[in-house]
């Protein structure tokens, strides 16, 4: 079973640095049927998709037809509310946004590995799951 954030998410649908690995990384895992997104990384990809248009990396329109590229993940959201306590202690304890918070403690709580883009999640995660079960998705 593999928990993806937003950062991964974001990877697989706008081209980035990081889309090959993430690409090839959820390929490997949809086979298996053991992918879980936390409802918050929708928001978290919608986000980093907002920043890339800001920073004029992104056309506005690219933007607008994500949520339909992200729509076919619902199948696999696990919901966030039973999550919002522990967190809540994860983001006051490592200084993580809510959003990376939550994937964190969805791994913690079903047992499973996490991927993300975002380093200082993963060395957090390293240090919650233990170093097998982080998968920092690297530029390639």
């Amino acid at each position: 079973m593999l928990v993806v954030d937003g950062t991964v998410l974001l990877a697989c649908v706008v081209e980035t640095p990081f889309s090959s690995a993430a690409a090839a990384l959820l390929e490997e895992v949809v086979g298996d049927a053991a992918l879980l997104v936390p409802q918050a990384a929708l928001v978290e990809a919608l986000e980093g998709a907002r920043r890339l248009v800001q920073l004029g990396h992104m056309a506005a329109e690219d933007m607008a037809q994500l949520p339909k590229l992200l729509m076919p993940l619902a199948e696999v959201l696990a919901a966030d509310a039973p999550l919002l306590e522990e967190a809540a202690q994860l983001a006051l304890m490592h200084a993580l946004v809510i959003p990376a918070a939550l994937a964190l403690a969805l791994a913690q709580r079903r047992g499973a590995r996490l991927a993300t883009v975002d380093a200082r999640l993963a060395e957090v995660a390293r240090q919650v799951l233990g170093a097998e079960r982080v998968v920092c998705v690297k530029a390639g």
